[in-house]
């Protein structure tokens, strides 16, 4: 993921209440020069750390007592606002893929759900990563609907 686009994740973070950000070993350092202007300086007081193990990272966080969602367009997924309704009393670990490729087959199927964001149907299935992620973890920390 590029330093912009980690920038602006840990700004939504920040701005929404996230708990923390976990970042895979090949994404971009939050520290660096574009990723902090880019988060308004939102790096330096939101929680993250870097996972080392990437790739069993899904059960990882599911042993320690997370439920894993995993952002995807891809057919059979749900809407996100049925999903965090769902599962509210857990904590959540949102997984995000990068742009064009997305989330491997593998965290797919070891996520505990695979969700989406309802698009309006035109020639768009999904947004950016950074708007996604946005739009997700609003989904993920507003109050429920009466």
């Amino acid at each position: 993921m590029t330093a912009s686009n980690v920038g602006a994740i840990f700004r939504s973070a920040s701005g929404l209440g996230i708990d923390a950000v976990l970042l895979s070993p090949r994404c971009a350092d939050p520290l660096y020069r574009r990723s902090v202007k880019v988060s308004m300086g939102a790096v330096f007081s939101q929680p993250y750390a870097r996972l080392d193990d990437w790739y069993d990272a899904p059960a990882h966080l599911r042993e320690q007592g997370f439920r894993t969602l995993a952002l995807t367009p891809a057919p059979g997924s749900v809407p996100i606002g049925e999903a965090a309704a769902d599962g509210a009393s857990r904590p959540t670990a949102l997984l995000l893929g990068t742009e064009g490729e997305g989330l491997s087959r593998r965290w797919m199927e070891q996520a505990d759900a695979c969700v989406r964001i309802p698009m309006a149907g035109r020639d768009v299935d999904s947004f950016n990563v950074t708007a996604a992620a946005a739009i997700a973890c609003y989904e993920l920390v507003r109050p429920p609907s009466r």
